[in-house]
């Protein structure tokens, strides 16, 4: 789509994603109203998740989305609202919360996995519990949500009255006809809005690829109770902890089969605990076992539902393959079910998983070799053109998906009778403006960037900092000590440590001849040394390009002058 430039208009809507347009994860949508056309007067949010690193983000734990653009206008924001309960459009609030300090708006599950994360940073805001049949007022913005199924309970869209127009936020959701909770999508609410008027259609198109529909969660059920049936061992079911609709079925499976239940790795007994004091996981009290008492019972009475389906270095289930865990064993006999799909980045990981548990002896099941193990939570094709016939919107915009997600949707409402320039496909930073006379045009465009959480830093780690990482993981590191007498200024011979890059007990005479070239660049040097900045620089460059030539690789070359 090509829309017009800017042009003056007495109202306005502005639309910024600061996150989940182009990509999968990290969900942020700001609505803003500018009721002059220019100056913003209120800001309302729709979600704040997080994203997860890909290969190349060494040490990285998660990304977040860069809400810089809201510090000043923090004031204006009227509220956040949350769609479900899923960490990529809810777990980002511990990080941003504290900087806009505004009320946050979500269904009573959704509210519960919310504060959750909260506690976990000693923040304990409460979320404001919304219903389906609730109407919400943040300003100018009236607010109503949606029930839809996804693979969370308590999922929503929302359907958002502004001065210039109505907008359908549809986020993740399905049209599931048989949903674990029996709470079928609002069909006739989606309709209703859609005869009033959409002006836009923000809706999630994942898995636009994908022709039909996308199987219901059931399916799940049927394949766990075959599973279980030829286990002679204990079960190891592995899921996303905030799968809470994946770990349901899980549980009605191991109660069936009279086999004990334990939940493994902090997230996932946090998560549970939560969902089953509000209702939404159910076990007999004696079927619930501690982590230390799963010793007692044999284990073909056994059924453990293990954080970790991600790969994740630190979690429940990579500790028992790594045979770290204090309670947790991997023998001959056991069964471990990854009901999930990698997040893409993540696919090495999971494979090394799956690998090392096959070693231990356990037959390891994935949809790669069982379709059925994991159903999507995102709408297929036939379920994005009925969403769309539903909502009848003046104009398109696809979300929550790649780009090339973005453009086979875009096909798909083509196909459905929409002209290009209905259909709007905006890059990275784009901002899109809806006037009063129902027109849409790109607004300014943002530098936003990707601001990565490692352990405790938030945004201090950079392209920069990630650029020497990957040099040191891929090439190693090399580094020149060079000695100097304080006194005199006088050079003694230098030291060289290589960590990554050569085996030095076998590398003596490349690393003699790299000495050479060290002493080399001291030796442009007339008189006393004064700026070793300079020289630094100087013995790196020589350096970089003496063992490029001898060896082909590029190390980090670290220079570093010790007074003596």
């Amino acid at each position: 789509m090509e829309p017009r430039r800017f042009q003056k208009s007495s109202q306005k809507i502005r639309i910024i994603p600061l996150g989940g347009l182009g990509e999968v994860t990290k969900n942020m949508f700001l609505y803003e109203y500018l009721p002059d056309g220019r100056g913003i007067s209120d800001i309302l949010v729709v979600d704040c998740g997080v994203g997860f690193p890909d290969e190349v983000m060494f040490g990285v734990d998660l990304v977040i989305p860069d809400s810089s653009y809201l510090l000043d206008k923090r004031e204006k924001v009227r509220g956040i609202i949350l769609t479900h309960g899923h960490e990529d459009h809810i777990a980002a609030l511990p990080y941003i919360l504290p900087k806009v300090k505004a009320p946050v708006f979500g269904t009573r599950l959704t509210a519960a996995l919310a504060e959750v994360k909260l506690r976990e940073f000693a923040i304990n805001t409460k979320i404001n519990i919304i219903t389906e049949n609730q109407t919400l007022h943040f300003g100018p913005f009236e607010v109503s949500p949606v029930h839809v199924t996804h693979s969370i309970p308590d999922a929503v869209n929302f359907i958002i009255k502004t001065p210039v127009g109505t907008f359908y936020h549809g986020s993740d959701f399905k049209f599931d006809p048989t949903p674990i909770d029996r709470k079928q999508t609002e069909v006739g609410k989606i309709a209703r809005a859609g005869a009033n008027g959409v002006l836009c259609l923000l809706s999630d198109c994942v898995r636009s690829e994908k022709p039909g529909y996308t199987l219901s969660e059931e399916v799940i059920e049927d394949t766990l109770e075959k599973e279980i049936r030829e286990c002679p061992g204990k079960l190891i079911f592995t899921t996303q902890s905030s799968n809470i609709s994946r770990i349901e079925q899980a549980i009605k499976v191991a109660v069936r089969h009279n086999r004990k239940i334990a939940f493994f790795g902090r997230s996932m007994e946090q998560n549970s605990e939560v969902s089953h004091r509000l209702g939404y996981l159910h076990w007999p009290q004696n079927m619930l076992l501690r982590e230390r008492e799963i010793k007692k019972f044999p284990a073909k009475e056994l059924f453990l539902i293990v954080a970790g389906s991600q790969g994740q270095a630190s979690s429940a289930l990579s500790r028992t393959a790594n045979q770290d865990h204090k309670f947790l064993t991997i023998k001959e006999g056991d069964t471990v079910v990854f009901s999930a799909d990698p997040i893409p980045g993540n696919e090495n990981a999971v494979h090394s998983l799956i690998d090392q548990l096959t070693i231990l002896g356990a037959r390891v099941f994935y949809s790669d070799v069982l379709d059925e193990l994991h159903v999507s939570g995102h709408a297929a094709q036939n379920e994005l053109m009925l969403m769309l016939s539903l909502v009848r919107p003046k104009y398109v915009l696809p979300i929550g998906g790649t780009f090339r997600q973005m453009k086979q949707y875009a096909i798909l409402a083509e196909k459905m009778g929409y002209q290009k320039q209905q259909i709007i496909l905006p890059q990275d930073g784009q901002t899109l403006e809806f006037d009063s006379l129902g027109k849409v045009n790109f607004g300014p465009k943002l530098e936003l960037k990707n601001i990565m959480v490692d352990g405790l830093g938030v945004g201090d780690v950079g392209n920069v900092v990630l650029r020497d990482r990957q040099t040191m993981a891929t090439d190693g590191i090399v580094v020149i000590v060079v000695p100097i007498e304080g006194a005199t200024g006088r050079v003694s011979s230098p030291d060289i440590i290589s960590r990554g890059f050569v085996y030095m007990k076998e590398s003596g005479e490349l690393i003699d001849k790299a000495k050479l070239i060290v002493l080399n660049s001291l030796r442009l040097q007339k008189g006393r040394i004064v700026d070793w900045q300079f020289v630094k620089k100087q013995i790196g460059g020589n350096l970089e390009e003496f063992l490029y030539k001898e060896t082909g690789r590029r190390p980090m070359i670290l220079p570093v002058v010790v007074e003596v």
